[in-house]
């Protein structure tokens, strides 16, 4: 992960074809490897790596795919997808050495999931942590923003938003430095079952978030866990002040929501969402608190994607990062990678059907775009635009 170095890496090992280790280990598709590759460097790789060049006769790789199989020569689709990296790579040599500056993290933290795999309550299995993680993650890339994926130990003072879904186990003064955070202007945004564990997974006492309660301006009272076929939904509280808040002319008037149902009591928060059934009927499901200069954003429960999306634009709406693309397209991705003098676009196609994207002004140094401008499935552009 980029987020624990803070610098262009390389990408080891990457599969040319097929693993030989997976249930079911199906080819990689035609020009999959040309748009993984162009991803790598989107997101910091300086180049990339294959396992392995050339299969071996024994052992237990013997069928892991390679540049050049058993059958030994070069003029397999494979090999020749991977000159094509090669020739992709020369085009892009300038990039070599440019930074990501990622203005938002998303936390993900490993201590956090085992401590969550092995907590027994409230749910046995099915703890939706990746799940949370991945829709936030998914939610800020959607803006085309530059997401850096960082742990408790990193430093928070390059950030203007910080995503910490389901924090439950929170390390030692960890509280305290995302207090800070938001104090100083930062854009919090966290989630149900935060803040309930220290990093020895010991209970806090004294109410949760733990040494959060005043920055997010409300305190979790219960958490009901939901049955696998169980779902509630969530509407807004006024629908007028939410808009406000999300500034969107098209607003989606209601989301599902499962697994979990946070039961905050709210003392300075502003509420968002509200719940529709159960006995926790018109309880807050989403709030936003000022703190200091900057504000805490607090989703009670695992709600769908159209949510996070919403809560999560509004957030990053309270900052002065810029958009690199406005109105992106739908299925199409947006990376940054910076030198002194130029700042480097990449945009991909990762959706179905081809598709049309406005560039700003700048040098092509790589395109996969078809004589209509139309970017194919998995086609890639990067632009070099001077600083």
């Amino acid at each position: 992960m980029r987020g624990l170095k803070h610098a262009p890496f390389l990408l080891m090992e990457s599969c040319p074809s097929a693993t030989n280790w997976q249930k079911v280990s199906k080819l990689k598709r035609p020009g999959i490897l040309r748009a993984q590759g162009l991803q790598a460097v989107a997101h910091g790789a300086d180049s990339v790596l294959y396992f392995q060049i050339r299969q071996s006769q024994g052992g237990a790789e013997k069928f892991h795919g390679a540049v050049i199989n058993h059958y030994g020569k070069t003029d397999t689709r494979v090999f020749c997808e991977v000159q094509e990296i090669g020739n992709m790579m020369e085009k892009l040599a300038q990039v070599k050495g440019a930074v990501t500056n990622a203005k938002v993290a998303v936390v993900y933290d490993i201590e956090n999931r085992w401590a969550l795999e092995q907590s027994l309550g409230p749910r046995n299995s099915g703890m939706p942590y990746k799940e949370m993680v991945l829709k936030t993650y998914k939610a800020l890339r959607k803006l085309g923003l530059d997401v850096e994926v960082i742990t408790q130990k990193e430093p928070l003072d390059s950030y203007k938003l910080v995503a910490a879904p389901m924090l439950y186990l929170m390390q030692k003064n960890y509280a305290e430095k995302l207090r800070e955070f938001v104090k100083s202007g930062g854009q919090l945004f966290t989630t149900v079952w935060s803040g309930v564990v220290d990093e020895n997974d010991r209970c806090f006492l004294g109410g949760t978030p733990h040494n959060l309660l005043d920055v997010l301006g409300l305190r979790e009272e219960e958490v009901d866990a939901l049955y696998e076929e169980e779902s509630n939904m969530l509407s807004f509280c006024e629908k007028e002040t939410f808009a406000q808040h999300i500034k969107s002319a098209a607003l989606q008037d209601k989301f599902i929501c499962d697994k979990l149902c946070g039961l905050p009591v709210v003392t300075t928060a502003t509420p968002l969402l509200a719940y529709e059934q159960d006995f926790y009927a018109g309880k807050p499901a989403a709030t936003v608190n000022c703190c200091g200069k900057g504000k805490a954003w607090y989703l009670a429960t695992n709600a769908e994607q159209a949510c996070f999306d919403i809560l999560l634009k509004q957030a990053v709406a309270q900052t002065d990062i810029l958009l690199p693309i406005k109105d992106l397209p739908l299925n199409v991705c947006v990376n940054q990678r910076e030198t002194p003098k130029y700042r480097y676009l990449f945009l991909q196609n990762w959706g179905e059907e081809k598709t049309f994207v406005t560039l700003p002004e700048g040098d092509i140094i790589y395109s996969d775009a078809e004589n209509n401008g139309a970017l194919p499935k998995g086609g890639g552009v990067v632009l070099r635009i001077s600083r």
